[in-house]
């Protein structure tokens, strides 16, 4: 027997909807209506959609293939060439598994008369709440090839903002691993032979000497520990920073370091402010607006102060008067929004504050760079020369014994 998905409405109003077997769909509508369902909407689920669903949930679309679809897709609309027929010319252009099951999918429904938006709902995964509330207002309003060029835009502008983030949390880490390896390296490998030198002099060694010939004994000694405590505790942290508490302990620790916090503060702005101005641009409303751009963040302390934005712009607030409350975002921005609803143009000054708080995250991960470069050669090189000359001590007072 089949499956049927149905849509209906209960006997208190509300919608429902479910997937049930049944021989026909006549028997389907009188076993809902048994059930106190009215039907709205019945469909026979077929094979191909059982098979697209299975294959689709065991993999994933990378964040650079919905972009690359994106942009092919704007480009074969905006050419004039139908829906469907530009979602078979995007299966057929290569790609992981995944992604062609997408388009295969999207097109199934899109052929049976689903709206575009609707068909890429069923792949929250790929297309979030953003990308879904853009392609809609695209369809609704027949803009859909001007909709798909901004997205494309902001897709792109949002990928090149969170490499720069990343590699300004990921070079300091990366080069502070690699010292570190040195620094246990020589005390692993390079210590004890020294150790063995000195030894067949036989005299008193240096308290320095002394000092680094036992970490160098511990560390030898306590490896496989070592490692395995250091793997457990790296472990651990990582499981904890991806739960919600442990993600807001880490944003709001991160927010109050000098050089990250800024980073991280004008990063979230920027990216906070692109989307608004994206989805105000595509005829989103404010308020919802405002609850996609709450999950586009990606930072637990800028995320809970646009939390009470939507309450307040309710009581009739403007923007920039809540965010002056707020005291988590730069003032200048603050500033700029007040301009951008008193002249009415408040989706161009998103935009141009988003540019400018970009530009300013791109200038501070450089000048991270710079700085860091230094304070790693000197902590490496001071931790290394005193390791040597902590070794060569016991030389040197053999020398001045012999003169």
């Amino acid at each position: 027997m089949p499956d049927y998905m149905y849509d209906g409405v209960d006997r208190q109003g509300n919608r429902v909807k479910g997937k049930v077997t049944a021989a026909s769909e006549g028997e389907l509508r009188i076993l809902l209506r048994g059930q106190g369902v009215r039907p709205l909407k019945v469909s026979v689920q077929s094979l191909a959609q059982k098979d697209l669903g299975e294959v689709f949930k065991s993999t994933n679309v990378s964040a650079e293939e919905v972009l690359i679809f994106t942009r092919q897709m704007q480009v074969l609309i905006g050419s004039g060439i139908p829906l469907t027929q530009a979602l078979d010319i995007l299966t057929d252009q290569g790609g992981s598994g995944a992604f062609k099951t997408l388009c295969m999918g999207i097109k199934q429904k899109v052929s049976e008369g689903t709206f575009l938006w609707e068909a890429m709902s069923a792949y929250p995964k790929a297309f979030p709440k953003l990308y879904l509330a853009l392609v809609r207002a695209g369809e609704s309003s027949g803009a859909l090839d001007a909709i798909l060029r901004r997205l494309t835009n902001y897709l792109e502008d949002a990928d090149r903002l969170k490499k720069l983030l990343k590699s300004a949390m990921m070079y300091p880490v990366i080069v502070v691993s690699v010292g570190v390896a040195v620094i246990i390296g020589m005390l692993t490998f390079v210590i004890p032979k020294f150790e063995e030198l000195l030894s067949q002099n036989g005299q008193a060694l240096p308290a320095p000497t002394q000092f680094v010939i036992d970490v160098s004994h511990f560390i030898r000694d306590h490896f496989t520990v070592l490692i395995g405590a250091i793997a457990f505790a790296a472990f651990v942290l990582t499981k904890f920073f991806q739960s919600p508490e442990g993600r807001v302990l880490r944003d709001k620790m991160f927010f109050k370091v000098p050089i990250f916090g800024p980073i991280m503060q004008k990063g979230g702005t920027a990216r906070f402010t692109r989307t608004l101005a994206t989805l105000l641009n595509s005829g989103v409303n404010l308020l919802d607006a405002i609850d996609i751009c709450k999950q586009t963040i990606d930072n637990a302390v800028l995320e809970d102060a646009v939390s009470i934005l939507r309450p307040e712009i309710e009581q009739g607030k403007s923007l920039a008067y809540v965010f002056g409350q707020i005291d988590v975002f730069p003032k200048m921005a603050v500033q700029m929004m007040a301009v951008g609803e008193s002249t009415g143009q408040l989706d161009r000054m998103l935009e141009k504050v988003a540019d400018f708080y970009e530009a300013e995250v791109e200038i501070l991960v450089n000048g991270l760079t710079k700085l860091i470069e230094p304070v790693i050669l000197v902590f490496l090189g001071g931790t290394v020369g005193g390791l040597m000359i902590a070794m060569y001590l016991p030389i040197f007072k053999m020398g001045e014994g012999i003169q």
